[in-house]
């Protein structure tokens, strides 16, 4: 495609009316407020969204790996396969090189001139375009819509990350690339029909709890799935978790895979463990746009089920104004700490017709919270309580696990949140609400 071509094709700094984010200031997002790191022309591409570089005055080339956006592998992944390449990942090498032909002038920025992994400098490109004379085809725009990647935020390098976000979620609502079912040729299991929740913000310190950052993966279909050898991954490409033999989900069957260290099959039969040694999912911040997501592949590497967060499209949720706090208790008077911590409680009732299942939905109360347990459903018009010391649970009751009081009785705030982290009701009181 011509550069010419390209320049009206593309979005450069603008956003989609329908995309939402909250507490996000847009305005942050202009790629022409990011600095200048490096002018130069392309050595050669080397795969979706990495290619060699070379400087202006310079005669070696350096490595540069793409912002915002990640390609499938090619010539291996996942540490292994050395001869083979990802659904996907020829496509998007492919699409790249078009773009890149080798003496390509590209402008390379980034907030920080030392953003670096992996022996790569990490940098948005800007190729040249000679219709205006400027810097201005966004080559994260030309693979973003393409559906040839998912997303991939640096935390300290995520000043477009808002804008490829949009791009991407509006390409998965297309079902192009990737998330077109046909990508890769006849699917493994074409019946298969799978949902994946994640608890990424584990309870207390992500590091600490690395076993608190889960993601359930359920069969939502009518015929049975074997997921054996099916891959679940988040946006990196070095730490995966596969499946092991016997992974047959009925319908409506579930599994747990916790992110930490541990023995499958406890302390519950459906639990299974990553190996990871440190916590995989970013957290959200107020002041950046951050977050991750969860992909489930099959044997082929084939995208069967994602989970994604923060939301930024279609962020409504069928349960807001069915499932309601209906009560918070923020006074305790006991004595004994234990007594007083399980005398605070909110109360969230279905107001509904229909069982609830809440998987991925969790309480929030500023910064705490508590995902609710796999497979925790709540039947129509029943209510159920989750206090906030410890406890064995039962149908009607959890336990927020915390040895201290949470809610302030004086003046507080909760909040049920979706499993897209959109808020479904919330409870306040006291004068400053």
């Amino acid at each position: 495609m011509s550069a010419s071509i390209a320049a009206s094709t593309l979005l450069l700094a603008g956003f989609p009316s329908s995309a939402t984010a909250d507490n996000y200031d847009l305005s942050q997002d202009s790629y022409l407020d990011i600095p200048i790191q490096e002018t130069g022309i392309v050595d050669v591409v080397l795969d979706g969204d990495t290619f060699r570089f070379i400087e202006e005055g310079a005669t070696d080339s350096v490595t540069v790996r793409l912002l915002g956006v990640n390609t499938p592998e090619i010539r291996g992944f996942n540490n292994a396969n050395r001869d083979k390449d990802m659904c996907g990942g020829p496509e998007a090498t492919r699409l790249l090189t078009s773009w890149l032909p080798p003496g390509t002038k590209v402008q390379l920025r980034s907030l920080d001139e030392a953003s670096f992994k992996d022996e790569r400098i990490q940098r948005y490109a800007f190729a040249w375009n000679p219709q205006t004379n400027q810097y201005d085809i966004d080559l994260q725009v030309v693979i973003a819509q393409s559906g040839l990647a998912m997303w991939f935020t640096v935390e300290n390098e995520s000043a477009l990350s808002y804008k490829y976000r949009v791009m991407i979620a509006q390409v998965q609502l297309k079902k192009i690339g990737l998330w077109s079912p046909d990508l890769c040729g006849p699917l493994e299991q074409p019946e298969a029909k799978l949902s994946v929740n994640v608890n990424w913000d584990a309870q207390g310190n992500d590091s600490t709890n690395i076993n608190g950052e889960y993601a359930i993966i359920r069969n939502v279909g009518d015929s049975n799935v074997d997921v054996t050898g099916w891959v679940l991954r988040d946006t990196g490409v070095s730490d995966w978790f596969r499946f092991p033999p016997g992974s047959t989900l009925t319908p409506n069957d579930f599994r747990v895979v916790h992110m930490g260290v541990g023995t499958n099959g406890t302390p519950n039969p459906r639990d299974l463990y990553w190996g990871s040694e440190v916590a995989l999912f970013r957290n959200t911040d107020i002041n950046s746009f951050l977050g991750d997501g969860a992909y489930l592949l099959d044997q082929n590497t084939a995208v069967r089920s994602y989970y994604e967060y923060p939301c930024v499209l279609d962020c409504s949720d069928p349960m807001k104004g069915v499932l309601r706090i209906t009560k918070v208790n923020a006074t305790s008077t006991a004595k004994k700490m234990s007594r007083r911590t399980n005398q605070e409680y909110i109360t969230i009732k279905n107001t509904g017709r229909s069982t609830v299942l809440l998987d991925g939905y969790h309480l929030r109360r500023d910064v705490s919270t508590y995902p609710f347990l796999p497979d925790t459903s709540i039947r129509p018009y029943q209510s159920l309580t989750v206090r906030i010391g410890k406890g064995q649970p039962t149908d009607s009751t959890q336990y927020w696990g915390r040895d201290s009081t949470l809610l302030r009785d004086s003046g507080d705030s909760v909040a049920l949140m979706s499993n897209r982290n959109v808020t479904i009701s919330a409870k306040k009181w006291g004068k400053q609400y």
